[in-house]
């Protein structure tokens, strides 16, 4: 585990931290290391997603973290089109982890007329 944690530690640049809560737009400046890169890479790639979060589920080492996307830009993909594209935007931080779950969803339009 020692290892593990220094590994993760000096991939980040972070301390070890105790497991926290999904990472959201609302909370940007709370992010640790590995939850901003990754947050900020997804931003970049999906600027009109509706919902970004980052939950490191590792303990707080940034080993394995748990991703959650909410865009319309994925209307009409599949959804392994949709884990393939933040795969692809995540290659680089992907090759530190330990490993990734990648949650999707498009958000449903509520186009109400009066």
């Amino acid at each position: 585990m020692f290892q593990i944690t220094r590994r993760c530690a000096k991939l980040f640049s972070t301390n070890c931290t105790a497991l926290r809560k999904y990472a959201d737009s609302s909370n940007v400046a709370t992010l640790k290391g590995g939850e901003n890169i990754l947050y900020l890479s997804l931003q970049k790639k999906f600027p009109q997603a509706k919902e970004i979060k980052i939950k490191d589920i590792s303990g707080g080492c940034g080993a394995i973290f748990e991703v959650f996307i909410s865009t319309s830009e994925f209307k009409g993909m599949s959804m392994v089109k949709q884990h393939q594209l933040i795969n692809e935007v995540l290659k680089d931080q992907i090759k530190s982890m330990h490993g990734i779950r990648i949650h999707t969803e498009i958000p449903v339009e509520n186009n109400k007329s009066n």
